[in-house]
């Protein structure tokens, strides 16, 4: 039997509750291209062999049914315990595609519009400067509101009314919808605010009952994660490129993953950086925004067009740069001319979803060995090889 067969079967064994969950193996087996499955084991082996990276997960999807699906390694710089199908991991800001997700789908709703002012739900954000601020600069990273609002201590991080607090009182750097500049962290509080102001719910709930459940990822994908299910999570190391900013005056959020070292922060929603997944979960919910089961076919489109201030030239098109080329929440990352072929959102340090929209291919990874670089070797080859079996 093939050994790629052996280590699924295997995996799968150990986690007989997702195995009834997810109907694991009738799932796999009856869709899985099994010459795309061992050259994406023999990437991701050799890449953990060589010390190159620690524990990786990979799942392959295209129109909308499964193509690959690996995971390898350790969860830990120790090495104590193995990757599973259901390690989580930290994925930072691939959360912001779910996270972007569950906007566009309360615009379609009606209950936000793409031109509101924030200020027309969040009374607090009526300011002089923050009054232009509208739902669509949010998406776009045009606000100008991209310098977080202190917070001395995790605890104060976490406090989801005391941060959106101290963002309405920020001072965009210039007029809101005029320049683009990646929104970070801040983008938690400023579309967080918004849609938890319009509907009056927690933005975990809306998270969980509007996105994660109807698509069935909502033991998968985390905002938020629950100390039931800390048993799950890997840590994530530094590779070799990968500094902090100073060295010498290292804080609770420099580098990031610091920040999740706190149990209130890993367990608070803030989705701009603290999303917690699975790769399957990650697949799963890029094979459902392909197949138009989350947002209309018209709103994908509309989403994934890019959006630039008319006087903003992209500064670059190194893929290293990747978030200076923006459409509604997601970054674009199909090159000239049309950016938005593929589109999605890599994470710090290298976990990624993305989605081809020219011919349904979803590729997810999660990994903990971070790196500076968003063209990584393992990433590049299995890249490779899902181009030349799938297209």
């Amino acid at each position: 039997m093939d050994y790629a067969l052996v280590h699924l079967k295997q995996s799968a064994s150990e986690i007989p509750e997702k195995c009834l969950r997810m109907d694991f193996c009738n799932y796999l087996w009856s869709k899985m291209n099994l010459s795309l499955q061992q050259k994406i084991q023999d990437i991701v082996d050799d890449a953990i062999m060589r010390g190159e990276e620690l524990g990786v997960q990979c799942a392959i999807w295209q129109n909308g049914a499964i193509q690959a699906e690996y995971y390898a390694g350790y969860c830990d710089e120790a090495r104590t315990r193995l990757v599973t199908a259901d390690s989580l991991f930290p994925v930072f800001s691939v959360g912001k595609a779910f996270f972007s997700t569950l906007a566009l789908k309360l615009v379609e709703a009606g209950v936000v519009g793409m031109d509101m002012p924030l200020a027309e739900v969040w009374p607090e954000f009526g300011t002089a400067e923050l009054r232009t601020v509208r739902l669509r600069h949010v998406l776009n990273h045009t606000t100008g509101l991209f310098i977080m609002p202190q917070a001395s201590t995790p605890e104060e991080l976490a406090d989801w009314d005391l941060m959106c607090a101290r963002m309405a009182k920020r001072r965009p750097a210039w007029t809101p919808g005029t320049k683009t500049q990646y929104q970070a962290l801040t983008y938690s509080w400023l579309l967080g605010g918004a849609l938890v102001h319009a509907t009056g719910k927690p933005l975990g709930e809306l998270l969980r009952r509007e996105l994660l459940e109807p698509i069935g990822v909502d033991r998968d994908t985390f905002f938020g994660i629950p100390l039931s299910e800390e048993h799950r999570l890997g840590r994530v190391v530094h590779g070799p490129d990968l500094l902090p900013s100073f060295p010498k005056k290292q804080t609770y959020l420099d580098p990031l993953p610091n920040a999740l070292r706190c149990r209130c922060i890993r367990a608070a929603c803030l989705p701009a950086f603290n999303c917690m997944s699975d790769v399957r979960g990650m697949a799963k919910f890029g094979a459902e925004l392909w197949q138009g089961n989350i947002l209309s076919r018209k709103m994908l489109a509309e989403a994934t067009a890019l959006q630039r201030p008319p006087n903003d030239p992209i500064p670059s098109e190194n893929p290293d740069e990747y978030w200076t080329i923006f459409g509604h929440g997601y970054t674009l990352l199909g090159g000239r001319p049309n950016y938005g072929r593929i589109f999605g959102h890599h994470g710090h340090g290298g976990s990624e979803i993305t989605i081809d929209q020219e011919n349904g291919t979803v590729f997810a990874v999660v990994k903990n060995r971070l790196s500076c670089k968003v063209l990584q070797p393992m990433k590049e080859r299995i890249r490779r090889e899902v181009k030349q079996m799938l297209g």
